[in-house]
């Protein structure tokens, strides 16, 4: 069985744009359970608290940000919106 690693790309992501690459960087998805059986999903990167919040557009996902939080290097948090990439309805 095949395991698929959502952060693969980083490397590749950071070299198309010039930026130093030393790594992965600590990054991590994480799903939250809401009211109603819904599921937030987001993509949570370094170990503080996120000191920006990003949403992206339609037909686009929290992957979108993946560049500029590599280039930022500051705690963040990327949300996936309602019937966008990880986010779910509880089973």
């Amino acid at each position: 069985m095949t395991t698929y690693d959502e952060f693969s790309m980083l490397g590749d992501n950071a070299a198309e744009v010039g930026l130093e690459w030393s790594g992965s960087p600590l990054v991590e998805r994480r799903r939250v359970e809401v009211a109603s059986g819904l599921g937030l999903s987001a993509i949570v990167w370094g170990d503080a608290p996120a000191r920006v919040v990003f949403l992206h557009g339609g037909a686009q996902n929290a992957h979108t940000w993946d560049t500029v939080v590599l280039a930022l290097g500051e705690p963040a948090a990327a949300m996936d919106l309602p019937g966008h990439g990880a986010f779910r309805l509880a089973a």
